[in-house]
């Protein structure tokens, strides 16, 4: 017969073998309505950073450096919306128990996951550089050339991908939750190695990582944006009407892209933060406050190529060229494979 154990989580049952077993925090209703909703994001976000990418790379007049930080940023949400959101749809649904993909998906799934959501913070702090060195020292803005500004974005990538790949690479598998220490049991079968320190190792691990890849990203944004805001209150140069709409653009999409980022990031370090720090916590509650947070960054992924569109009339109509092409390229396809029929 089993037996409730009174150790502060509700759902542990102690079974006569030995070891632990948990229900899924989820119902299989609300499995299927995550399910649903993850891959309606997932599919928002592939089309929509995949045409950005296009519109950019297709279209001459798009190529310019302001624009190779957002097609890099397209890029990060694309893999995000491709291979970290199926991945993370598993882990949480039918593989929280028992992962059955292997152990290099499970890798895959952490490296995917946290590489993109730390090169965009990156991405976005960067960019709120580049739009302040703009606005305060136009004339050497112009003289930037194309290879230092891809230089600087495959920077990112590099410190980024190699933080990523040789700390979480390293950190996390597949493991049997049910032999674990009783405050692991909380998440699912892909995650932290355990070992008789897990704790403190992912405290420190997110620690220092969320401190280098998060925090200091949102300070650099906030301290541009603030230098922005003083620089364009207090300068007097009397500017052509053209020059002046061309900054307002510049700013607006700016504010865009830091609220897009700060809508879907901040709730997601925010449970990181507490998830490492609490003890016994309900794992109900820690599982639905995840999904929230996860689904909050994936919004965020799918609202960027809208806040492109908007901020920019070339990207408007970059975008509206690409998917022109395309719809003709499908007819003359659909319409060359159709059966004819004679007369």
């Amino acid at each position: 017969m089993n037996t409730t154990t009174n150790t502060g989580l509700d759902y542990v049952l102690t079974q006569p073998p030995g070891g632990y077993v948990k229900s899924h925090p989820a119902s299989q209703d609300a499995q299927v309505a995550i399910t649903v909703f993850v891959v309606i994001l997932a599919m928002w976000s592939t089309f929509g950073n995949a045409l950005t990418m296009l519109a950019i790379g297709m279209n001459k007049d798009m190529r310019r450096n302001s624009n190779y930080f957002i097609f890099s940023l397209a890029f990060s949400d694309l893999i995000s919306g491709m291979i970290a959101s199926p991945l993370w749809l598993y882990r949480k649904t039918w593989g929280y128990h028992k992962w059955l993909w292997g152990d290099f998906l499970c890798k895959l799934f952490w490296s995917a996951d946290v590489s993109t959501t730390y090169c965009t913070a990156l991405h976005v702090a960067s960019f709120a550089i580049w739009r302040y060195i703009g606005i305060r020292w136009p004339l050497a803005f112009l003289k930037v050339c194309k290879r230092t500004v891809l230089v600087w974005i495959l920077s990112l990538w590099i410190v980024t991908v190699t933080f990523v790949g040789t700390v979480y690479w390293s950190y996390f598998q597949v493991e049997d939750r049910n032999d674990v220490d009783i405050d692991m049991m909380r998440w699912p079968s892909c995650s932290l190695i355990t070992t008789e320190d897990s704790m403190e190792r992912i405290r420190t691990l997110y620690t220092i990582s969320s401190s280098v890849f998060m925090l200091f990203p949102m300070a650099v944004l906030f301290s541009m944006s603030f230098l922005i805001a003083r620089e364009i209150l207090t300068k007097r140069v009397i500017k052509s009407h053209n020059k002046r709409g061309k900054e307002k653009r510049a700013i607006a999409q700016l504010a865009l892209i830091s609220s897009s980022f700060l809508l879907g990031y901040i709730p997601n370090l925010a449970y990181v933060m507490w998830t490492t720090r609490v003890v016994a916590a309900d794992y109900r509650l820690d599982y639905w406050v995840n999904v929230g947070c996860y689904f909050a960054l994936r919004l965020s992924e799918c609202l960027n190529p809208i806040v492109y569109n908007i901020s920019s009339k070339g990207m408007r109509i970059s975008s509206k060229r690409v998917v022109l092409s395309m719809r003709e390229r499908w007819q003359s396809i659909w319409i060359g494979s159709s059966p004819r029929t004679d007369d």
